[in-house]
């Protein structure tokens, strides 16, 4: 079964990248579509989702139009080379805020990301301006699909390590900032149940501590980031760099961290709600 999954991904891939993505597209509506009936319960928490994040929203968050730019990101995904991304797409890319990273490029720093619109397409943007991007992979079941993950990010230029149980994941992301590397850590949810209480959207989330421990140790910069796509523009967006306050006690200076960048996460987010495909539970309430 698990070779039969990546042989499917692979062989998805060498099709839909020599289709013109924007046909490819087509397709996330009625994929999105199925996959709200098939997925009937997680639809239904959406929903619920919905009746809290459209008190502080701009624009409203339609639970079947995230599950459609879900099947779009899994389409831009499959689509997505190193010269697809390169010939077509990177001439385009809007860079909102370039400004705020002009400064720690020679030093490292913590690309923080909720998930939201495409990330893996930032990789490429990030290496036109020079950004020596690093990330972290969580351990997969499959380890076929997990390689092949793996080798995709990396020809799109970003290192990777493996993250999980007995693999020091902190300690070498230390010593990787500390060379210089700019850490790129997806922050809006803990896969594990394992994360920090933080209020988001005024209720009571559970964020890794991860990004904001590794600022502390290393007083880098955290760099709050978006690659979304707005009016048929894609735009990669940086939110303003904040460091982690040094209080005299740690546990402290982490909720202080988490607090700002929650704050980060609601404005990114609010930008493009629908496209906030978190299809997880996030907050407490949800688990």
């Amino acid at each position: 079964m698990k070779f039969l999954q990546y042989q499917l991904i692979k062989f998805s891939h060498n099709v839909f990248k020599n289709i013109n993505l924007k046909l490819l597209l087509i397709l996330s509506y009625p994929i999105g579509i199925i996959y709200s009936v098939i997925s009937f319960r997680n639809t239904v928490m959406l929903f619920r989702r919905s009746k809290t994040l459209n008190k502080y929203l701009d624009l409203k968050y339609n639970p079947i139009l995230v599950k459609i730019n879900y099947a779009k990101y899994w389409l831009e995904l499959l689509w997505l080379t190193k010269p697809n991304f390169e010939n077509k797409i990177l001439d385009n890319v809007n860079i909102q805020n370039k400004k705020y990273i002009d400064n720690i490029k020679k030093q490292g720093a913590i690309f923080a990301l909720p998930h939201i619109g495409n990330w893996e397409m930032a990789i490429p943007v990030g290496n036109h301006l020079n950004l020596d991007l690093l990330a972290v992979a969580e351990p997969l079941n499959n380890e076929l699909v997990l390689n092949w993950f793996k080798n995709l990010r990396e020809t799109l230029g970003c290192e990777i390590i493996i993250g999980g149980k007995g693999q020091n994941t902190f300690d070498t992301i230390v010593n990787k900032l500390e060379e210089g590397k700019h850490v790129c850590l997806l922050s809006d949810r803990s896969i594990n149940k394992t994360g920090v209480g933080t209020v988001f959207f005024d209720n009571l989330a559970s964020f890794p501590k991860g990004p904001v421990a590794l600022a502390l140790k290393t007083q880098v910069p955290i760099v709050p980031t978006a690659f979304l796509k707005v009016n048929g523009q894609y735009n990669l967006i940086f939110d303003k760099p904040f460091y982690v306050p040094l209080f005299e006690n740690e546990s402290i200076s982490i909720q202080q961290g988490l607090k700002t960048l929650s704050k980060s996460f609601e404005k990114l987010i609010n930008i493009a709600p629908n496209q906030w495909h978190s299809i997880q539970p996030v907050w407490s309430n949800e688990y």
